[in-house]
């Protein structure tokens, strides 16, 4: 299973739908059981970019001193680091559970897109938008009996597992 929080649910989400990134390193997709990528924002870079820009032109900020645009480099690459791009049916991307903050309009965005392209792509997807919590939260409180994201993961991970396991 691999898992990981804001910037590391998109490397996550990478790792898991570009098999360029695993077969480097000898690895196939059939490794993985699951992909449980948490409040990411940035699972489609061009798409969060026009976000962005749109939303600073439409009320007159100021640009600040670091973007998505600036951060990621070229409009290729912009495309390469997204993992929508690389979503197809029959690669044999693992089964996904996107978690994220519910009430957080971009990051609920971003994991909406990256559920319906997997979901076009025949690939098992859960999308669960976590309520009365914030970017941190979801991630510190991961893991405790009573939080609904750990009860989400943890049936996800029994679904998974594989037999035998």
């Amino acid at each position: 299973f691999v898992m990981g929080h804001s910037s590391g649910a998109q490397l996550a989400a990478l790792l898991c739908t570009d098999e360029r990134l695993l077969r480097a390193h000898g690895v196939p997709f059939s490794a993985l059981r699951g992909c449980v990528p948490v409040d990411g924002d940035t699972y489609d870079l061009p798409a969060i970019i026009t976000t962005a820009e749109t939303r600073r032109r439409a009320h007159g900020q100021p640009e600040p001193k670091s973007t998505h645009r600036a951060k990621f480099g070229t409009e290729e690459q912009h495309r390469d680091f997204s993992a929508v791009t690389h979503i197809a049916p029959g690669k044999g991307i693992p089964p996904f559970l996107i978690l994220h903050v519910a009430e957080h309009p971009d990051n609920s965005a971003q994991a909406q897109r990256l559920g319906a392209v997997l979901r076009a792509a025949g690939v098992p997807v859960k999308v669960f938008g976590a309520r009365e919590t914030n970017h941190s939260r979801i991630n510190t409180e991961l893991g405790l009996p009573q939080d609904p994201c750990t009860r989400e993961l943890w049936t996800f991970v029994d679904a998974h597992r594989g037999a035998g396991s």
